[in-house]
């Protein structure tokens, strides 16, 4: 099972240290770029498709969890 995480949430603000130190130095200003899509509706779009498929993430991590600790119960069971 790959538990490498894809879905990104970041793609409209900047969170790093880096950047955040960088804007610190930044005289010429216009430091941050954060929405690049061409219209509002392109970049909804893209908020909620990363919304869905970090929620399902999420639900497949809870189904793994929970299989992994009640696998010794169901074996018991049959």
């Amino acid at each position: 099972m790959n538990d490498q995480k894809i879905y990104r949430t970041d793609f409209l603000t900047a969170n790093s240290f880096k950047i955040g130190l960088g804007s610190v130095f930044n005289v010429a200003g216009n430091y941050f770029e954060y929405n690049n899509c061409e219209s509002s509706e392109e970049a909804d779009g893209l908020a909620l498709s990363m919304d869905f498929h970090i929620v399902g993430q999420d639900i497949n991590d809870s189904v793994a969890i929970f299989e992994r600790e009640n696998t010794k119960q169901l074996e018991l069971q049959f």
